[in-house]
């Protein structure tokens, strides 16, 4: 299934190109996509749908498992359901894949401590957790865990600037926090990752923000009315999010960006 093309360029020499397949068209798939495009086949949900077993794969050498249930509401609503795209399906497909990356969670965990190590025992308090720790334990491939990925759609800061903008008041979390990486950086990570043994490989911010501080920042970042900032607690508070990467960043020759400075780029590239 190898998919190595030769192509010849002007100067008459042949050039090796690798192929990647995307399997999923989220954030971080759109993402790889635009990073690779140009040696990237790129699949939708109706060539690999993961709810199904019996796929048509495309010819590559690195693959990239995207796709997947990540809602927490229809993981709780449909457990049957999400646990066979979720787990099932997608150890399926990653032993028919060539060298397959799959990308997990860091709600494996219970957000009850900060800097969780890659290898720690897994305490997840919701079903799309309880599902990425399965799949976790039973793939046998390169595992990415990211905890909050920025890209240039976040629905919950979105809604918080449009009520703002309309003198609304807004209600975040002060018990839930982020440790958000861009997600130029995320595939960047990913891309890199491919080229390691099989093995789990975390990365995160380096500081956890919470939801009303983050909502604070915007609000100045907009010159609305901090007043119109009201924080509450969530019922199950997720206060820890950051994930201890054991120096594969520095082995990677990348530099964590800052949490803040992922913020304040989003504001500044979103809010023109």
């Amino acid at each position: 299934m190898g998919g190595n093309y030769l192509y010849s360029n002007p100067f008459c020499i042949e050039v090796l190109v690798k192929m990647n397949l995307i399997i999923g068209q989220g954030l971080i798939g759109r993402g790889l996509y635009y990073r690779m495009r140009g040696n990237a086949i790129f699949t939708t949900r109706k060539e690999i749908d993961l709810s199904c077993n019996e796929w048509e794969i495309p010819e590559h050498d690195t693959s990239y498992i995207c796709a997947g249930v990540t809602s927490t509401s229809e993981c709780n609503r449909d457990p049957e359901g999400t646990y066979l795209v979720n787990v099932l399906n997608t150890v399926r497909l990653a032993e028919r894949l060539n060298r397959p990356v799959w990308f997990s969670s860091e709600r494996v965990f219970d957000g009850s401590k900060p800097f969780r190590k890659p290898y720690e025992e897994h305490c997840p308090t919701t079903e799309y957790g309880r599902q990425k720790s399965e799949a976790e334990q039973l793939l046998d491939c390169v595992k990415v865990r990211f905890a909050k990925v920025i890209g240039w759609d976040v629905p919950l800061f979105e809604d918080w600037i449009r009520k703002l903008r309309k003198q609304e008041v807004i209600y975040p979390f002060s018990n839930m926090s982020m440790s958000p990486i861009p997600i130029e950086f995320a595939c960047k990570f990913a891309e890199k990752a491919s080229e390691l043994r099989s093995g789990l490989y975390q990365v995160s911010a380096k500081e956890d923000l919470p939801y009303d501080r983050i909502a604070y920042f915007i609000a100045s970042y907009i010159g609305a009315d901090m007043r119109l900032v009201r924080p509450v607690k969530a019922e199950e508070g997720h206060p820890y999010t950051t994930l201890d990467d054991d120096g594969i960043t520095r082995s990677l020759g990348m530099n964590i960006p800052n949490a803040w400075d992922t913020i304040y780029n989003w504001c500044k590239n979103k809010c023109l």
